[in-house]
């Protein structure tokens, strides 16, 4: 949580700020999630990995509107199982107290800590036999490549990440790439990085989706979301991942049209 904490004026617990473009995040998520639920809950058993869960809800600060997190968004759709990751405890506690309420709680695993200490718990929590969704919304690029190969090894899993491009990659890319491999950029792809061929933001990009597709991925897409600050640059996207092409044509199905209802050409 930040410094300053905020709480929930419906329920008195911790809240996340956040600004008016996580409306535009979740359109597409819930999207997913009913496309995915719907389209499979009777061929598999349907597991959701949210490894950054917050405290299950959020304020937009511009007009103190309160919204639920992808965490609470899940317990909406069919899932099995549900494993929910978050490292600050006070958001954890807020997590489990609203996830409560559902009558899901007992098909939900909580885990406290950053999920690329917890990946190998994490990793054995998982049953090789579901069909997994795997989600990751952190506020920097602190989502290891080493994280998501474990998780993803030999199992059935799309993969749905927010890659701060704009707020982390491009701010910080002078620092990370004279820090090379231990810096959280080359913690994000992997490692092993030669990074004369890294010399510029989108150079990142082309190299993580080669490594994706290298876990078996041969379908990768990421969405630009149209997060813009008073310079009219764009701050994330969301990537998206699958093994199979049924996911890729759920993804451009399910962005077809952006949350205002227009159409968007991929």
């Amino acid at each position: 949580m930040p410094s300053k904490q905020y709480l929930s004026k419906v329920d008195n617990l911790p809240i996340r700020p956040s600004g008016p473009w996580i409306k535009d995040k979740y359109y597409y998520l819930s999207r997913y999630f009913h496309i995915f639920t719907t389209s499979m809950r009777r061929k598999w058993n349907l597991t959701f990995v949210d490894l950054f869960a917050g405290p299950g809800r959020c304020l937009i600060e511009a007009t103190g509107k309160e919204e639920d997190g992808s965490a609470l968004q899940s317990l909406q759709y069919e899932f099995h199982k549900y494993i929910f990751v978050e490292e600050d405890s006070a958001c954890l506690a807020a997590l489990k107290e609203r996830c409560k309420k559902s009558p899901k709680y007992k098909s939900i695993h909580f885990f406290e800590g950053d999920c690329n200490a917890l990946m190998g718990d994490i990793s054995h929590s998982l049953n090789d036999r579901d069909l997994h969704l795997i989600f990751a919304d952190p506020t920097k690029i602190n989502i290891h490549f080493k994280t998501i190969e474990l998780l993803t090894r030999n199992r059935k899993a799309d993969l749905l990440l927010n890659i701060q491009f704009g707020m982390d990659i491009k701010r910080n890319f002078a620092r990370y790439k004279k820090q090379g491999d231990s810096s959280p950029l080359g913690l994000f792809l992997g490692g092993s990085v030669d990074w004369s061929t890294i010399n510029e933001h989108l150079d990142v990009i082309k190299l993580y989706k080669q490594r994706i597709q290298a876990l078996g991925y041969s379908t990768v897409e990421y969405k630009d979301i149209e997060v813009r600050n008073t310079k009219n640059a764009s701050m994330y996207f969301l990537f998206f991942a699958s093994r199979n092409p049924k996911g890729i044509e759920f993804w451009k199905k399910i962005t077809g049209k952006d949350s205002s209802g227009q159409l968007e050409f991929l």
